[in-house]
C-alpha cells in the first residue's frame, strides 16, 4: 500500500509546482544590466516573476473571439497535402510496375491455358486477359489521379489565402 501511495505521488509530482513566483536579481555591471538567480552586487535590485499558465493567459487575452493562427494551420495542411500527393504518386508508380509484371506473365500464356479460358488462340487469350487487366489498373490509376488533382486544387486554395 505504501508503495502504491509513493508511486502515485511520484507520478503526480511533475504536474504540480510549489513555487508561485521566481526571484531574479538585476545588477548593473560596467554599464551592462545583468540578471542572476543570486545577488550579484550590493545594490542588486530584486525582481519577482510570477509563474504564468500560458494556456490560461492566451485564453484570457482573446476571450470569445476564437482567434486562431490560420497561416500555421494552412502551412501544416499544405505539408500534409504534399505528403499525400507524393504517396499517391508512388502508388501510381507501384500500380504501373504491377501491371507490367502481370502483363509479362500473361504474355507467357500456353495453349492449354488459352483453351481453358475458351479462347480460339493464344493471341486471343492474351488480348482478352490483357484488356481486362488494363481496364482494372486504368480505373485504379484514374481514380488516384483524380485524388491528386483535388489535393492540388486544395493546396492552391490554401496557398492563395493571406
Amino acid at each position: 500500500m505504501i508503495r502504491f501511495i509513493l508511486l502515485s505521488f511520484c507520478a503526480a509530482a511533475p504536474f504540480f509546482t510549489l513555487a508561485q513566483s521566481t526571484t531574479v536579481y538585476k545588477c548593473v555591471i560596467k554599464g551592462v544590466p545583468t540578471f542572476s538567480q543570486t545577488p550579484c552586487a550590493k545594490d542588486a535590485q530584486v525582481i519577482t516573476l510570477k509563474d504564468i499558465n500560458v494556456i490560461e493567459a492566451y485564453k484570457s487575452s482573446t476571450p470569445g473571439k476564437g482567434i486562431t493562427d490560420t497561416s500555421v494551420d494552412d502551412y501544416l495542411e499544405v505539408q500534409q497535402i504534399e505528403r499525400e500527393i507524393k504517396r499517391l504518386e508512388l502508388s501510381i508508380e507501384q500500380s504501373q510496375k504491377e501491371y507490367a509484371a502481370k502483363k509479362q506473365q500473361i504474355d507467357y500464356m500456353t495453349q492449354d491455358k488459352a483453351n481453358r479460358l475458351g479462347a480460339s488462340s493464344i493471341a486471343d487469350a492474351i488480348a482478352t486477359k490483357t484488356n481486362s487487366l488494363k481496364q482494372a489498373y486504368d480505373a485504379s490509376i484514374s481514380q488516384t489521379q483524380q485524388k491528386i488533382e483535388s489535393l492540388k486544387q486544395r493546396k492552391q486554395q490554401l496557398s492563395q489565402n493571406p
